[in-house]
């Protein structure tokens, strides 16, 4: 994907995050752009840009869940887990 594709994709990670499930919903999430054409290259790109800017914020919570789901898409999970 292109830069200026990535930006709705932001808006959408936040939500997930804002969300009563925040794991489930970001994974689900992920799982919507792979349908869409992003690769997990791209996603764990954006994703450890995001998480950077969580930890700038002090936001530790929320950067547990990206590392998480991270975690889901480099495959380092159960493989009931992963993305």
């Amino acid at each position: 994907m292109t830069p200026d594709l990535m930006t709705p994709a932001r808006g959408d990670i936040e939500s997930a995050l804002a969300s009563e499930h925040p794991l489930d919903a970001l994974s689900a999430e992920m799982k919507r752009l792979l349908t869409e054409g992003w690769t997990r290259d791209a996603l764990l790109a954006l994703l450890e840009e995001f998480r950077e800017r969580l930890r700038v914020q002090h936001r530790e919570a929320d950067e547990d869940v990206v590392l998480e789901v991270m975690d889901f898409l480099a495959g380092w999970a159960s493989p009931g887990a992963t993305i």
